[in-house]
């Protein structure tokens, strides 16, 4: 009678000899990790080759009529922010290969460095025109690699693609989104205030096609609101409004903390020597957007503080500016903390003549603004730090913040359009401000042949390179205008004499405006292009003066330029297919149309062009 064994059968390999544990192991470990791991990478190249995905890189290769050059990634921020929200980095394009003679320079930061509302007469166009001016033998190239509201999350992996640039020297301006740009304290755009690890991690699977995709599946199965609609500006977080001593804005103290060491050491890995300023902001003419009061307090304190605040204000509106002090000044003593009290202490203290204690005052309404938009005290506080951490020249320190005190006392609206964006004349500072540092780290054979004028004879020099026109001004201010005309800026105590100024800017740009004035803009635009035929945002201006001045063939001439300079840039396309489809010329519209789609996909306004096309032919 047989018996049957109880013992399980033992693995055996192709020999027929038992397996170890060891092994067994082993191969169990090998199926877990590896096979997995090749299923993934298989995965990802597979998503590559068809064509799956963006790059992350913020520069990507282009040759443009046979030549290699650099340009900016308009895909680079979709890991930021959606797509239909998403900023773009400025059109522009630098030879892959920099030339022996130029100098480069890459100025990082939001649309403060940006140029918001206008780039042509950003601070960076101002500081090349100012280099040029003093050292006409040698050709700098200030490569604006800023955007519209990015922070210091963004600026990291920016500085990282420099690195690799060729660059000569850094420039940082940044920390007015440090609390609502991607990842902070009062963001719409993802997790608020995370770890550093946790938004390195979340970066770095985006930068696989895997991680796009897993994305991309999430979205589609839980549309948020965030992914719809149009860019509204700072109101679009105003629903986040945030203490100074909120935990989400502690730690995004930190964040930015870690973040800006580590962007000055890609800068130093890569041999660049780094400037790094304080920021800016308005203060005596942007009241606080949001003000919160202190947690705890009481009803009867409250009512009390309402009280005097009212009583303040009333005071304050018949220019008994003593008086409403004195009631502010008790308001405070019950909630020292909220950001509209102390701006209005500040409005009295300086029309009593006291400039110290005004400058306290709306220094702590900044602060304590709970929509933060502005750079505060301890952001530019952390830029000081954590740049005079690093010793040596090749990391220096320029107190803008100061600088501009000294030239303005408390700064408004002769610097700043509004909140942080600063005027042409704001431009021109803040690069003269930069350019001695800049002039201080420049080799001595640059120095030896520098020749210098005065500040006034350069503002001259810079409006005459940088083709500022009448039509410009007065475009600009109507441009502000718009942009102060909706909310927040209409909820500002500080919005009426905003408005009034911003007309009276206006009036004085129409009262110096005659029948001559076409003539000589015209004038203007053509010298500039005659002596840099590259500069696109020169043309991109007078290819709209020409338009709005009823030249339509002329500006289809100039758009045309621009989109073979920058193929891929689509207001440009846009431009030269809107006026195209007016000349009539449909079919050539259409294709200019479709090229601006295909850049910026999501381009309602184009769409929109392009269908109504469709039903004419």
């Amino acid at each position: 009678m047989s018996r049957i064994s109880t013992t399980p059968p033992q693995d055996t390999g192709s020999s027929g000899q038992p397996r170890s544990r060891f092994q067994l192991w082993w191969m169990r470990l090998i199926a877990a990790t590896v096979v997995p791991l090749v299923v993934l990478c298989s995965l990802e190249v597979f998503l590559r080759v068809a064509g799956y995905g963006y790059s992350t890189r913020f520069f990507v290769p282009r040759e443009i009529e046979g030549v290699n050059y650099l340009v900016p990634n308009r895909e680079f921020t979709h890991q930021f922010f959606p797509v239909s929200l998403a900023r773009s980095p400025l059109p522009s394009r630098m030879l892959a290969e920099k030339p022996e003679d130029t100098f480069r320079i890459f100025l990082f930061g939001g649309s403060a460095a940006y140029g918001d509302p206008d780039p042509s007469f950003g601070v960076g166009r101002h500081l090349e025109s100012l280099l040029e001016t003093r050292y006409p033998e040698t050709d700098f190239e200030v490569v604006n690699v800023a955007v519209t509201a990015i922070n210091s999350h963004v600026v990291l992996p920016i500085a990282r693609d420099c690195a690799k640039r060729d660059a000569d020297m850094w420039i940082v301006y940044m920390g007015n989104n440090e609390m609502v740009g991607p990842f902070g304290a009062g963001t719409i755009f993802g997790a608020k205030s995370p770890s550093v690890a946790f938004v390195r991690s979340a970066l770095a699977l985006k930068r696989t096609r895997i991680g796009q995709l897993l994305e991309a599946i999430v979205k589609a199965g839980s549309e948020s609101s965030s992914d719809q609609g149009r860019w509204q500006g700072i109101d679009m977080f105003s629903e986040n409004l945030l203490r100074y001593s909120d935990e989400n804005r502690l730690r995004a103290y930190d964040n930015f903390r870690r973040n800006l060491g580590d962007i000055i050491r890609a800068g130093q890995d890569a041999k660049v020597p780094v400037i790094v300023s304080t920021v800016a902001s308005n203060l005596k003419d942007c009241s606080p957007f949001a003000s919160l009061h202190s947690e705890g307090l009481k009803d009867g304190r409250l009512a009390e503080w309402e009280s005097l605040f009212a009583r303040g204000t009333e005071l304050e509106k018949a220019a008994s500016y003593s008086l409403a002090l004195d009631s502010y000044l008790a308001a405070a003593e019950i909630d020292p903390d909220h950001a509209e009290l102390q701006y209005r202490i500040g409005s009295c203290n300086l029309a009593l003549g006291n400039s110290a204690k005004a400058m306290r005052a709306f220094t702590r309404a900044r602060d304590h603004d709970a929509l933060a938009v502005r750079a505060d005290s301890r952001i530019n506080q952390i830029i000081k730090d954590v740049t005079n951490a690093h010793e040596g020249k090749s990391v220096q320190l320029v107190d803008a913040v100061s600088a501009f005190e000294e030239l303005t006392g408390i700064p408004g609206q002769e610097t700043f359009y509004e909140h942080v964006h600063l005027t042409l004349e704001g431009n021109l500072s803040l690069a003269q401000i930069l350019s001695v540092e800049v002039s201080g780290l420049l080799p001595e054979s640059m120095l030896d042949s520098g020749t210098y004028s005065s500040p006034e004879l350069e503002r001259l020099a810079c409006e005459q390179r940088l083709a500022v026109t009448m039509w410009d001004r007065k475009r600009i201010w109507n441009v502000a205008l718009g942009r102060i005309s909706v909310a927040p800026y209409t909820s500002q105590s500080s919005h009426p004499r905003n408005v009034e100024y911003f007309k009276s800017r206006k009036r004085e740009v129409d009262s110096l405006t005659d029948a001559r004035t076409p003539a000589r803009d015209l004038h203007i635009y053509q010298s500039a292009l005659l002596d840099q035929p590259e500069d696109t945002l020169i043309r991109w201006n007078y290819a709209q003066f020409l338009e709005i001045t009823g030249s339509q063939n002329d500006a289809i001439k100039q758009g045309m330029i621009i989109c073979q300079q920058l193929p891929d840039s689509p207001w440009p396309l846009y431009f030269v297919g809107s006026l195209l489809s007016r000349e009539g010329r449909l079919s050539e519209a259409e294709q200019y149309l479709k090229r601006a789609i295909q850049s910026q996909p999501y381009f309602p306004v184009a769409e929109r062009e392009l269908e109504r096309i469709s039903l004419q032919k």
